[in-house]
């Protein structure tokens, strides 16, 4: 199976639907180049490899609009938190970590050139939606702190994991006896009789005595407690109402503008083609090389001699059209005979990369041109709003940690703050709505330091952007309910109970007759209860008979009337018995069109398996420590054993 999946992993990879994968990983590297020296160590590292607090907060912001828009907007906000998304946000970027180590070891690359036509591909860096624009290419990297460098090795971690999946999920296999058992399964049908003991009418025949009411009540007092409840104050800052009144200067604007002018350094931009031949073992690509050479300088059509001959077949349908570089999208020898080509028209002699020999054509040039004003001014808004709001936020955050932290009540820290002291409504140790529902502040609020003091809280940072301070404003300790209250309630359960005592009763009674050689017609007779018969049914059934079936299905077969026999309560709370007939197995046709559907569902699930597997391994041989501020815990295989 290694050496099929090595198979499936070598050439050029460009079959990866690209568009949203390039946005994400557009996301991700910013924070390489918003991160300088004499800071803190990273939160994460895997392998020796960082990973910052800027790429967990941005795995949180995409998971949670991937999550928004898989829901339609649909979902409790409680869901999408931060600190609900954090810890699988942190598994995601520990297992791309631990997957990007694998295939650097096993140096798989996807192909500079694929590469280089997904970027020109993809709709995100077009202001026209149609074409590449390497103006705006370059601009929308840098909004967020990316060169086109650090994007290509971004891209190319994309492609290479998906390859080291699809090599792993497509060599996996399933036999013909599993596929032929599961086809056999999926297709056989059951003829079974039951009967039906119907829960309303028993419930409804109970009428519970007062002296059963209270003693019930006795017996189950702990059931019948008032919640234990707090109702907190809190002050609430966050970066969302600071952004409201941070308003960015136009001469602010203008002054970020002249700085990224003044560092700008114009480049020449080269659209290219070419034609690849890949080596041989034989070396029988000079030949072709040198057919090739000698068409183009007899001034046949270079895209006709690409389509004809180059080994590139993406590119060779479009005449060897590669796209538009600055110097920095491909290869470097390739962009160095690129740039030795003075005249449009002008092709090269046969240049070496890793990937072979390219005869490269330059079809056009021209430099580049800073944004105007105009063009950059929403992204500069964006940039400098979102760095006053965080100046202001941090400055906030330590002016609320000190002025809260003596202080007797909220009212004066919220003075000083110009903010307003806000109430949640009582919740228990489950939480409730809004702040409440965050385990952080359900924990402080139930801890006994703010209970049993009325101190405020520490400052309990929600999110990266997002901090609170609480203190407890009411506190309610639980009391048993007036029997008056819940008599309802009681009797409920009394009449539930009985009932469902005495149909496990007769249900099992009736089971046993039948085991005992009593057809399930004369019970029903005898029972006043009506036979009823469900034929040929398979395991997939929907509706009223579906728990009926699936139970059918359970049962083991007609070796004997104590395997072909079951008494049961449904979800509905009625009790069934439930006696198997007759199993119907399927005639097997290896060709059909039903056989072939299950060997293909089956194999992607055997592939996924595998491949999950593998990140398991993976996942458990890395070192991964986990830091704060003054503490780290590492989590791999080795120093667990050690301990």
């Amino acid at each position: 199976m290694i050496g099929a999946m090595r198979e499936k992993m070598q050439g050029v990879f460009a079959t990866v639907i690209i568009g949203f994968i390039c946005v994400i990983f557009a996301l991700f590297g910013a924070d390489a180049f918003f991160s300088g020296g004499g800071q803190a160590k990273a939160p994460l590292s895997v392998d020796g490899t960082d990973i910052s607090e800027q790429q967990i907060n941005q795995a949180i912001t995409t998971a949670r609009e991937r999550y928004s828009e898989m829901f339609k907007g649909k979902i409790d906000p409680s869901f999408l938190s931060d600190q609900m998304l954090r810890e699988p946000a942190i598994e995601s970027l520990i297992n791309r970590a631990v997957l990007a180590k694998q295939v650097s070891v096993m140096k798989m690359a996807a192909a500079p050139d694929a590469i280089d036509r997904e970027i020109v591909r993809n709709p995100e860096f077009s202001q026209d939606g149609k074409n590449f624009d390497p103006g705006f290419f370059k601009s929308k990297l840098s909004s967020v702190g990316m060169t086109p460098a650090i994007y290509r090795s971004r891209l190319n971690d994309a492609l290479v994991t998906e390859q080291l999946q699809r090599g792993i999920a497509e060599t996996a296999f399933t036999t013909d006896r599993q596929v032929a058992a599961a086809v056999a399964l999926s297709e056989q049908s059951r003829s079974f009789e039951y009967l039906l003991l119907d829960e309303k009418a028993a419930t409804n025949s109970i009428q519970p005595d007062e002296k059963a009411v209270e003693q019930y009540f006795k017996d189950h007092a702990d059931e019948f407690m008032t919640e234990e409840t707090v109702t907190l104050e809190y002050l609430d800052l966050n970066k969302v109402a600071l952004g409201h009144s941070a308003p960015v200067e136009e001469v602010d604007l203008k002054a970020a503008y002249e700085k990224e002018a003044a560092a700008f350094k114009p480049s020449p931009e080269r659209q290219a083609a070419h034609i690849l031949v890949e080596e041989k073992p034989d070396g029988s690509e000079k030949t072709k090389l040198d057919t090739i050479m000698k068409k183009l300088k007899a001034g046949e059509s270079f895209a006709d001699v690409a389509k004809k001959y180059s080994d590139d077949k993406e590119s060779a349908v479009m005449g060897g059209d590669v796209g538009v570089s600055a110097g920095n999208v491909f290869e470097p020898e390739f962009e160095a005979a690129l740039a030795a080509l003075i005249k449009v028209g002008d092709f090269s002699e046969p240049v070496k990369t890793r990937y072979g020999y390219h005869v490269i054509k330059l079809l056009d040039q021209k430099n580049t041109v800073f944004p105007s004003f105009a063009e950059r001014k929403a992204a500069l808004q964006e940039q400098l709003s979102h760095a006053k709001v965080d100046a202001d936020y941090t400055e906030k955050l330590n002016q609320m940690t000190d002025s809260t932290y003596s202080a007797g009540d909220l009212v004066g820290p919220a003075a000083d703050l110009n903010m307003q002291v806000q109430k949640t409504e009582a919740f228990g140790r489950r939480g409730g709505k809004g702040i409440a529902g965050q385990q952080k502040v359900i924990d402080a609020a139930f801890s006994e330091d703010l209970l049993d003091s009325g101190k405020n809280s520490q400052v309990i940072e929600l999110s990266a952007d997002r901090a609170v301070v609480v203190r407890v404003a009411e506190h309610q300790l639980p009391k048993p309910k007036d029997l008056a209250l819940v008599r309802d309630d009681i009797i409920s359960n009394i009449k539930k109970t009985q009932a469902a005592n005495q149909l496990k009763t007769q249900a099992d009674a009736i089971r046993q007759r039948v085991i005992e050689g009593e057809s399930m017609s004369a019970v029903a007779s005898k029972e006043k209860l009506s036979r009823l018969l469900l034929e040929n049914q398979k395991n997939n059934a929907n509706g009223v008979g579906a728990e009926l079936v699936a139970r059918a299905f359970q049962l083991s077969g007609q070796s004997s009337a104590a395997t072909a026999t079951e008494a049961f309560q449904m979800t509905n709370g009625d009790w069934a018995v439930v006696h198997l007939l007759a199993i119907n197995n399927p005639q097997l046709d290896t060709n059909s069109a039903e056989y072939k559907a299950v060997l293909e569902r089956m194999n992607t699930s055997v592939g996924g398996e595998e491949y999950s597997l593998y990140q398991q391994a993976l996942r458990q041989s890395a070192k991964v420590e986990k830091r704060t501020a003054v503490t780290s815990t590492v989590e791999n295989k080795e120093s667990s054993e050690q301990q």
